[in-house]
């Protein structure tokens, strides 16, 4: 038993570094994030949308994801520190990790064990949350009727024709929740209150069809199951928590605004259509909060009320915002450094040559002494040269 507990902790502290690393790279791009809110309060929400979308995404990249010019790049240059090691040099940390919470015990339990069980069993929690949740919903879709009502198909049919949707949509209905939502991606299924289809008031229908099929216009299922994994991983971090509720209002504005922009539904009928949708709700605690995207918490339900109301359908240019999304993205993403190039000096093969002379030849050899020629006696040595040889 003992064995197994080593090794499991052993396998588990590379991981833990993994995600405790990248814990701080997602702190600090959204620090970032939080900064450029405060320095510019009317950001777009498409705009603040990706950028939090982003401080998910770098939770799962590797932790030496690096290109030349980034922010880590330029960092390591600028002040020649690496936040792995600054981050891992913290040795009162270590040391406090590594000490026995009962020393006398015969099988030494230390903080860190500790803090790895804790994530560990936090995680189990969550995701049998999640995976409750979706066992939930495949059955309602399992025992549900279609909704076949001709104004209710009517109007389906012009919102995906407005939003240009050309994938299949169920509508169903039940009594077991009580807001609207939207669920699955290839084949979206759409679920309305089987209360507000019995009141059969368009005026209410209208908006709520109108804003979950902007949800499956922008594949926003897609995204949450995303994000839900990341909520199950990295329980533990508040930066997440804090990204996925500010997404979460984020995501309704807009779809609000995205309905709103096409003029087809006045503010005043889509602001009251959204009240009426919280009085079913009011004195009862929804089981599907965790999964229901159409009401929020009640100041961002204020806040939400109230961009409803100012809002003014204006032609957005979207490829302005996605190009600085991706500009952001190429420079905060990679928070490590590419390592320098360094040119290894050529070093000369030089091979051993035998030579031809014996060793004690070699040692005592002398080169001859060249002896300058006399210019007088030039001609006549000249002379006996050519007399010898001939």
């Amino acid at each position: 038993m003992l064995s197994a507990l080593e090794s499991f902790f052993a396998s588990a502290e590379i991981v833990f570094s993994f995600l405790a690393l990248n814990s701080v790279y997602s702190a600090l791009l959204a620090l970032v994030v939080l900064f450029g809110k405060l320095v510019f309060p009317k950001m777009p929400r498409t705009l603040e949308y990706g950028l939090w979308c982003l401080v998910l995404i770098r939770l799962i990249l590797p932790t030496d994801f690096s290109i030349s010019y980034s922010l880590g790049d330029l960092g390591h240059t600028w002040f020649e520190a690496e936040i792995p090691v600054v981050v891992s040099g913290t040795e009162w940390l270590a040391e406090m990790a590594n000490q026995s919470i009962f020393p006398d015990s015969s099988y030494s339990l230390t903080w860190f064990n500790l803090l790895l069980v804790s994530w560990f069993c936090l995680s189990l929690i969550v995701a049998s949350k999640f995976i409750a949740l979706k066992i939930k919903l495949v059955k309602l879709l399992a025992v549900a009727h279609p909704v076949e009502d001709f104004w209710i198909i009517k109007e389906i049919n012009r919102w995906r024709i407005e939003f240009n949707i050309r994938r299949r949509i169920i509508v169903i209905d039940s009594n077991d929740f009580l807001s609207p939502f939207t669920f699955a991606t290839f084949s979206p299924v759409v679920f309305i209150p089987q209360q507000l289809l019995e009141e059969k008031n368009e005026k209410v229908i209208g908006p709520i069809v109108a804003h979950e099929l902007a949800h499956i216009k922008r594949h926003d299922a897609l995204w949450l199951l995303f994000q839900n994994i990341i909520q199950i991983i990295f329980c533990l971090n508040p930066i997440v928590w804090l990204a996925v509720r500010r997404l979460n209002s984020l995501r309704e504005e807009i779809c609000d605004q995205k309905v709103l922009n096409t003029r087809n539904i006045a503010n005043d009928e889509y602001g009251k259509s959204l009240l009426h949708v919280l009085r079913l709700n009011i004195g009862q605690r929804s089981p599907e909060h965790f999964a229901t995207f159409f009401l929020s918490h009640k100041n961002v339900f204020k806040k939400r009320i109230a961009a409803i109301s100012s809002n003014q359908p204006i032609k957005t240019r979207f490829i302005f915002q996605y190009a600085f999304i991706g500009v952001f993205a190429l420079f905060f993403l990679p928070l490590s450094w590419q390592d320098g190039f360094h040119e290894e000096p050529i070093t000369p093969i030089v091979k051993d040559i035998e030579s031809p002379f014996p060793e004690h030849i070699r040692k005592d050899f002398q080169a001859p002494v060249l002896l300058k020629p006399n210019i007088n006696n030039s001609s006549s040595e000249k002379l006996e040269v050519d007399t010898k040889y001939r």
